[in-house]
């Protein structure tokens, strides 16, 4: 009874043993099998996580890659006219100046204008002693009439041999000498009769009724301002380029918005020496009286350039170290040009070599261009 019971209880043993032992064993295929599919998971997460800056790398290289094209307007080349303008400073002056002044001694008898007025040519003035004048003149036309008179009676009694030659000679004499008294009476008169010579407005009047004047008093200014005279100082390097009759723009100062076209009437034949100027003079019209003598001005004087040049803004010219530069558009890009100026006004550029007519160049956006450079035109 003993020794199956026994047998029994070692039996057991074992078998508890063996299932003891097989539970590890049979856990263990599974966590063998499933530990590198765990390591294959953390080892790809540990991948990306350390690919991450290398993808923003090749990110930042595309950019780059495709960078913006710097935008720019462009603008033909074509040919035009190149105006040539120089201003100078001057004043304005009448067209006329006149200052009579006394042919005779005498007195002031009438003054028939007031300062200010407008006369016409020949009006008459002032009357400086005419009733002696006139007498004068009555004296010397009866000296002359009775000299005439004499001449004839004269030569009718020479031809019948009643008088000598001599005193026909005489008689004659005395004719023309009573003759030129005559025109120096009415001479003297004309004188005393003060007219004016030209068409203008008195601008002084230097007498008073019942003055005594002397030959060579001031009596009357008078002054031509229908039309206007600019006097400007040209330079000897310019003056050459100067015509007569050739337009010009004027301008006042206090007038800045309206211009008046005149013309030059006169070129001095002698420079100033202590400034190497020549005198100018510009005629303008003044009908309206908005010019008036003393004034400052301003005379333009332009000079066209008859053939076609090849102009350009003066904002396209770059100076760079090796001389001026502008940028020419072709095929999508820009490419630096060096060009040769020459005459220039205001904000226009003759460029005498280096483009061409009709090529493309860059007028805006062209300041940190580089030589090649793809460009986006934006007009």
């Amino acid at each position: 009874m003993k020794r199956p019971s026994l047998l029994f209880f070692l039996i057991s043993t074992i078998l508890l043993s063996f299932s003891g032992c097989e539970k590890p064993n049979s856990d263990s295929p599974a966590s063998v099998k499933n530990e590198p599919r765990d390591q294959a998971v953390s080892y790809q997460k540990k991948v990306t996580k350390y690919e991450k800056p290398s993808d923003s790398r090749k990110k930042f290289s595309t950019v780059g890659k495709n960078q913006k094209k710097t935008n720019v307007r462009i603008k033909q080349v074509n040919l035009e006219s190149l105006s040539i303008q120089s201003t100078y400073v001057g004043y304005l002056l009448p067209n006329k100046r006149v200052l009579m002044r006394s042919e005779i001694d005498g007195v002031i008898e009438k003054i028939d204008f007031e300062e200010g007025d407008e006369i016409t040519k020949g009006k008459r003035l002032v009357d400086i002693s005419t009733k002696e004048h006139r007498l004068k003149l009555k004296i010397a036309i009866t000296d002359s009439n009775l000299a005439d008179i004499n001449i004839k009676r004269d030569e009718k009694l020479a031809a019948q041999n009643l008088i000598s030659n001599a005193q026909l000679d005489q008689t004659r004499t005395r004719a023309e000498s009573a003759s030129l008294n005559k025109e120096l009476a009415e001479i003297s008169l004309n004188k005393s009769l003060i007219s004016s010579p030209l068409k203008g407005t008195i601008k002084t009047r230097h007498i008073k009724v019942g003055e005594f004047v002397r030959k060579g008093d001031k009596l009357v200014e008078i002054l031509d301002i229908d039309r206007i005279l600019v006097k400007v100082n040209i330079p000897e390097q310019e003056i050459l380029s100067i015509q007569v009759g050739q337009n010009v723009e004027v301008a006042l100062y206090i007038m800045e918005k309206k211009t008046f076209l005149g013309r030059v009437k006169n070129i001095g034949l002698e420079a100033d020496s202590s400034n190497r100027t020549f005198p100018v003079e510009i005629l303008v019209d003044n009908k309206e009286r908005q010019l008036r003598a003393g004034m400052l001005a301003r005379a333009t004087f332009t000079k066209n350039v008859d053939q076609d040049q090849i102009v350009i803004p003066r904002h396209t010219i770059l100076e760079r170290d090796q001389g001026r530069v502008v940028y020419v558009f072709e095929d999508g890009k820009a490419f630096r040009r060096d060009i040769t100026i020459g005459l220039s006004q205001q904000d226009q550029v003759q460029v005498v070599q280096g483009l061409n007519k009709g090529e493309l160049i860059v007028v805006e956006g062209h300041t940190k261009l580089t030589d090649g450079e793809e460009v986006n035109v934006v007009n």
